[in-house]
């Protein structure tokens, strides 16, 4: 039996961080709703994975300062528009 190469579930994670920061910072300054942003970043808005994963995606942005959620509102950090501009 062959084994399938699959990627690791923080690497996964990691590039729906980095879409989903990105989605946020493109729109900033409008407020986006964490339903919006779900159906904007899934591929299927209808499958639930996705949306557990921008979810989880939203509280680690949170956690590091780059995101700032308030009820079902989603805005970017003073911190992360200032380093929107840098080629890291």
């Amino acid at each position: 039996m062959q084994a399938q190469a699959t990627s690791a579930p923080f690497e996964d994670d990691d590039l729906c961080e980095e879409s989903v920061l990105r989605h946020v910072l493109n729109w900033q300054p409008t407020i986006l709703r964490m339903v919006d942003l779900v159906r904007e970043v899934s591929p299927d808005p209808r499958d639930l994975a996705p949306k557990d994963a921008v979810e989880r995606a939203v509280r680690e942005l949170a956690k590091v300062g780059l995101l700032h959620r308030q009820g079902e509102c989603v805005l970017p950090t003073p911190a992360a528009v200032y380093v929107q501009g840098w080629e890291l």
